[in-house]
C-alpha cells in the first residue's frame, strides 16, 4: 500500500454559471458559450502521509469545502490528478441521509449507511452510536421532534463511528454542548492516535494547533501558505484581518530604548525581582522605554492607530523573559492613535508552543467601557497578573482593535517570548499550576461516625 493517503497534482474544479436559469439548455442548442466560469479550485498540490493530520484554513469562498468534495468523489474534478488510498469517510455536512419523519434509530441506519457503511455493521454500531449521542430515551421518537442540538448530536455520533483510513471534516466539531464537543474531541484524538489521516477543515484555529501535524491556507482557490500549525495561523489571521505594517512581520525598533533586546538571544535566568511579587511597577513606563519583539511575529492591522512599544516586565519594573511559575509580571504597550477613535480595544493573550490560546483578556472582557483617543494621543495599556503556568515556553499576543467590529487596527501576533520555570511536581504535560498538594489518609473511625469525613 501506497506511503501517501491522498495525493492531488494540479487539481482543479471549474463550474459553470449560467445568467439565467435556461442557460445551459440555451448554450447546447445554439452552441453559443453563455456562461461564465468559476474557479472553485486552482492547481492545487497536496500530499497527506499515512496518519498525518493537516488542517485547511481559509476564507470563505476559498475552495475549502470543494477541495473536500473532490477527494470525498462527491463532485468531479476538471483537471489534475487524484490519487486515494485507503477507505475513506467523509463529514461534509451533518444530517446527510436523515429524514424528519424517520425516528432517530432508522435515521442512524440510512445515515450510516450514506456514509459507506453496511446494513450489519451499522446494527453492531448502534448501541454504541446511541450511547456517544445520549439520546437513548429519545432514540425511537420521530426526528423532526428532536432539537437542533439533540440533531447535531445524533448525526455527529454516526458519523464519527465510522473506522476509517482517511476521514474527511467540514467544519463539523462545534456540535452540542461543551461536555459533548470535549467527547468528539476525544473521538478525534483516538482516531488520530490510530494512525487515522484526517483532513480537517475549520475555522477555529486552536483545534488546528491542538490537532495538526501541518497546515495549509487555501485563498481563491489555489495554496496561499502551508507549513507548521502555529506559523500559518499567524498568517491566517494576518489574512484575516490586515496586511502586515512591514514585509515579513518585521517593525522598527522602538526608539529611545534604554534595551531593546530583540528576542534573539537564548532564554536565560536573570535572577529575583526585587520587592514584592504582588506589587507593580515603582514608576510608570515611558514611551519607548521598553521593547521585546520575538523574532519572526506577525503584525497587521489597519494602521488607523500604531503600537510604539511593548513587553513584559518583573515587580521592579525590569524587563524579562524568564519567571518562576506564580510570579508576579506586567504585559505593557505604548499606543498612539493616527486619528480620532471613540470605539478602542485593547487586548493581551498568551499562548502555548503549539499557538493554543492559554489566556487573554481585552477591556472588553474587564468591562472598562468604550475607550477613545485623540489623534496624536498616546496611551498605555498595562495588564498586571501573576503567571501561574506550567514549566515552559510561552508567547504574548497584544494589540488595538476596534471595539464594535473587531477589526484589527494594529495587532502583533507572538510578539513576545517568554519561559516559566519550575514547579516540576506535575504532569509533564500540564499547562498551568494550580500549586496543588495531594494527601492520603485513612479517617478516624469517630470522625467517620461523626459524619465530618
Amino acid at each position: 500500500m501506497s506511503a501517501l493517503a491522498i495525493k492531488a497534482k494540479s487539481l482543479s474544479k471549474v463550474y459553470k454559471i449560467y445568467p439565467r436559469p435556461m442557460g445551459a439548455f440555451w448554450e447546447t442548442l445554439t452552441g453559443r458559450q453563455t456562461h461564465l466560469d468559476k474557479h472553485a479550485l486552482s492547481n492545487v498540490d497536496l500530499e497527506l502521509a499515512r496518519g498525518e493530520i493537516i488542517g485547511i484554513l481559509g476564507r470563505n469562498g476559498a475552495g475549502k469545502s470543494t477541495l473536500l468534495k473532490l477527494i470525498a468523489g462527491v463532485v468531479e474534478r476538471t483537471s489534475g490528478e487524484l490519487e486515494v488510498n485507503g477507505r475513506l469517510t467523509a463529514i461534509l455536512e451533518l444530517g446527510t441521509g436523515f429524514h424528519p419523519e424517520y425516528t432517530g434509530r432508522d435515521n442512524v441506519i440510512m445515515g450510516g449507511m450514506c456514509l459507506g457503511m453496511s446494513r450489519k455493521e451499522v446494527m453492531g454500531k448502534m448501541e454504541a452510536i446511541v450511547a456517544f449521542s445520549e439520546l437513548g430515551p429519545y432514540i425511537d421518537h420521530p426526528f423532526k421532534t428532536y432539537s437542533t442540538g439533540m440533531q447535531a448530536r445524533l448525526t455527529f455520533s454516526t458519523a464519527i463511528s465510522v473506522d476509517p483510513d482517511i476521514m474527511l471534516i467540514d467544519e463539523a466539531l462545534a456540535v452540542g454542548d461543551a461536555r459533548f464537543q470535549m467527547k468528539c474531541f476525544k473521538r478525534i484524538k483516538e482516531l488520530r492516535d490510530n494512525k487515522t489521516t484526517i483532513l480537517l477543515v475549520t475555522h477555529d484555529t486552536n483545534t488546528v494547533t491542538m490537532f495538526c501535524d501541518r497546515a495549509i491556507i487555501l485563498e481563491d482557490g489555489e495554496v496561499y501558505r502551508q507549513g507548521s500549525p502555529r506559523g500559518i495561523c499567524n498568517i491566517y489571521h494576518k489574512l484575516l484581518f490586515g496586511e502586515a505594517k512591514k514585509p515579513g512581520g518585521k517593525v522598527p525598533a522602538p526608539t529611545g530604548s534604554a534595551e531593546q533586546g530583540n528576542g534573539s538571544e537564548p532564554l536565560q535566568a536573570q535572577g529575583e525581582a526585587a520587592g514584592s511579587e504582588t506589587q507593580p511597577p515603582a514608576a510608570p513606563l515611558q514611551p519607548g522605554a521598553q521593547g521585546q519583539a520575538a523574532p519572526g511575529f506577525v503584525r497587521y492591522g489597519n494602521a488607523v492607530g500604531s503600537v510604539l512599544d511593548w513587553g513584559v516586565v518583573d515587580a521592579s519594573g525590569r524587563p524579562r523573559k524568564v519567571y518562576d511559575t506564580g510570579e508576579y509580571c506586567r504585559f505593557h504597550m505604548t499606543f498612539q492613535s493616527g486619528q480620532d477613535v471613540e470605539d478602542l480595544s485593547f487586548g493581551v493573550a498568551i499562548k502555548d508552543r503549539r499557538g493554543t490560546v492559554l489566556w487573554g483578556l481585552t477591556n472588553l472582557s474587564q468591562r472598562m467601557g468604550v475607550i477613545g483617543a485623540r489623534r496624536g494621543e498616546l496611551l498605555q495599556v498595562a495588564v498586571d497578573c501573576n503567571l501561574w503556568l506550567s514549566e515552559g515556553e510561552y508567547f504574548v499576543t497584544l494589540g488595538a482593535a476596534h471595539w464594535d467590529t473587531g477589526d484589527k487596527i494594529d495587532f502583533l501576533e507572538e510578539a513576545v517570548q517568554i519561559k516559566v520555570l519550575g514547579p516540576g511536581d506535575i504532569f509533564t504535560t500540564s499547562v498551568v499550576n494550580l500549586e496543588a498538594r495531594m494527601a492520603v489518609f485513612s479517617p478516624r473511625k469517630d470522625e467517620c461516625d461523626n459524619g465530618t469525613v
